[in-house]
């Protein structure tokens, strides 16, 4: 099943989309490596990233930044699809739901297992408030981090490829192009992963972490014509790991939850199967409006 009406198939759009998509999947590496590169030559360390010198900092998190300008290199004309486009209130609380569900499930499986300690000491505020305060307002910084990715992921790639494939196929790819894209990081960016943790077994589940995701981003993205749902899904994952569900486990145990554990994985997995009748049936629009 198609995301959308499909686009015309004629020979020029066919060779426009694929010099965009050339052009893309090389600007996007030539703006991180570099980036990464000086960011560790400036001895960044993500566990004290405020020591590092200023410039250094702006280059680690000016990589949010890289898949939309990739993106605009690569359009080069009016008519980007921003998809700033107003969708229903239930569309972004269904949004918001999947990873509020598949973190509760993931760290609710860890504390009531003892795989993982739920300890609220510490916290500023209690711990039902601070999940509303993280969960509501906590996503603020978290939607414009979200924002430099998704205008690459979903406003560009997801609509260039959706012209030519099926939703499904779309939304494989461009898990795997995010997760790829996080790789320089895991790599060579001292604390991306936590230690003890082996760097192959955090880019694995990182790797499957992202394609599952990528399925509600991608269809949201191609049948509302809004990257507004993307958004709230990426900002939501985000803020729910690092504004409560880590900050209420201690110890951490980097092994089984926070980005790329494998019991925040199947949670989400979770969710995004069991909530597939809300993103694979949204309100239809014209894929790259």
């Amino acid at each position: 099943m198609r995301a959308g009406p499909p686009a015309p198939s004629t020979g020029p759009v066919k060779t426009d989309t694929s010099r965009q998509l050339t052009t893309f999947a090389v600007v996007l590496p030539v703006l991180v490596l570099p980036a990464v590169a000086y960011a560790v030559s400036r001895g960044v360390d993500l566990d004290r990233v405020g020591d590092a010198p200023v410039p250094a900092q702006l280059a680690l998190y000016g990589q949010a930044l890289a898949p939309a300008v990739a993106a605009a290199v690569a359009f080069r004309a009016r008519g980007f699809p921003w998809g700033f486009r107003k969708v229903p209130l239930a569309t972004l609380l269904h949004a918001w739901a999947i990873p509020v569900a598949g973190l509760a499930l993931a760290y609710g499986v860890g504390w009531l297992t003892g795989l993982a300690s739920f300890s609220p000491d510490g916290l500023p505020m209690p711990p039902p408030l601070m999940v509303a305060v993280g969960l509501v307002p906590g996503l603020a910084p978290y939607l414009v981090l979200a924002l430099g990715e998704q205008l690459g992921w979903s406003s560009f790639l997801a609509t260039r490829l959706g012209e030519r494939h099926s939703a499904d196929v779309v939304a494989l790819v461009v898990g795997l192009a995010w997760a790829l894209f996080h790789v320089p990081l895991m790599l060579f960016v001292p604390g991306a992963v936590d230690p003890g943790v082996p760097t192959a077994y955090a880019l694995l589940w990182f790797a499957i972490q992202s394609v599952v995701l990528a399925f509600p981003l991608v269809w949201f993205r191609l049948r509302t014509g809004s990257i507004w749902p993307v958004l709230v899904v990426h900002a939501t994952l985000n803020a729910g790991i690092y504004f409560v569900g880590q900050a209420m486990t201690r110890p951490q145990a980097p092994w089984l939850l926070g980005e790329g554990g494998v019991l925040t994985t199947a949670g989400l997995a979770v969710a995004v199967a069991l909530t597939a009748r809300w993103w694979r049936q949204s309100r239809v629009s014209p894929a790259a409006a």
